[in-house]
C-alpha cells in the first residue's frame, strides 16, 4: 500500500491534540445541539466509530461514516449499519500515523458517488481512521461539517474556514496537497 506523504511526526502529533473545530463535551452533546449543524451543511462526515454511534444515536444520518472497529486503538465492534438506509460500503486500508494514498483515492471516491448521486457512504478503514479527518476537512466541499471524537472530553464539530486552512497546512507539511483525481 503505498503512502502518499510523510509520517506524522511527533510535533504534529501534539498539534493534533488540540481540537481543530469547537469540542462538544459529551454531558451537553444533544440531538438539539447538533441539529443546526445538519440543517446547515452540504454534506455531513462523521470520523470515528464512537462519534458515527452517537450521531446515529441522536437519529441522524452522516453522508459519510468513516470507521476502523477500533476505540482508543482497543478493537470494538462496528457500528451498526441502519438498514432503512441505503448505503455504500467502501473498504479502504491506512496504517496508523500515515495517510495512505488507498484511503486518499477511497475518500475522493466516497465524495464523488455523495456529490452526484446523494448516496450515503460508509469507509471501512483497515488500521487507523483518525487522520482521515484532515483531508475531509481541507479538501471536501466548503459547507461540509465534519465530526470527530476527541478522546476523553468529547465530539468535535468543524465548519470554520480556519479549520480548513490549518488541515491544508498540517498535510502540507505531510506532502498532501489535495485528493487524487478518481479514475472510473
Amino acid at each position: 500500500m503505498a503512502s502518499i506523504g510523510k509520517p506524522i511526526s511527533e510535533k504534529l502529533r501534539n498539534e493534533l491534540k488540540v481540537p481543530v473545530g469547537q469540542v462538544i463535551p459529551d454531558l451537553v452533546a444533544t440531538k438539539e445541539k447538533l441539529l443546526p449543524y445538519f440543517d446547515q451543511s452540504k454534506i455531513t462526515v462523521c470520523v470515528g466509530d464512537r462519534t458515527t454511534e452517537r450521531i446515529h444515536g441522536f437519529g441522524f444520518s452522516p453522508d459519510l461514516e468513516i470507521v476502523d472497529s477500533l476505540e482508543k486503538r482497543a478493537a470494538r465492534k462496528v457500528p451498526a449499519l441502519d438498514l432503512r438506509e441505503r448505503r455504500v460500503v467502501v473498504p479502504s486500508s491506512n496504517p496508523p500515523g500515515i495517510i495512505s494514498l488507498d484511503s486518499l483515492q477511497s475518500l475522493a471516491r466516497c465524495l464523488k458517488l455523495i456529490v452526484e448521486s446523494k448516496s450515503k457512504m460508509r469507509l471501512e478503514i483497515k488500521g487507523e481512521e483518525d487522520l482521515l479527518a484532515l483531508p475531509v476537512i481541507a479538501f471536501f466541499p466548503v459547507n461540509t461539517v465534519t465530526f470527530y471524537g476527541q478522546p476523553n472530553v468529547g465530539m468535535v464539530v468543524v465548519t470554520s474556514p480556519e479549520s480548513r486552512e490549518r488541515s491544508r497546512r498540517i498535510l502540507k507539511e505531510l506532502g498532501i496537497d489535495k485528493l487524487p483525481d478518481v479514475v472510473s
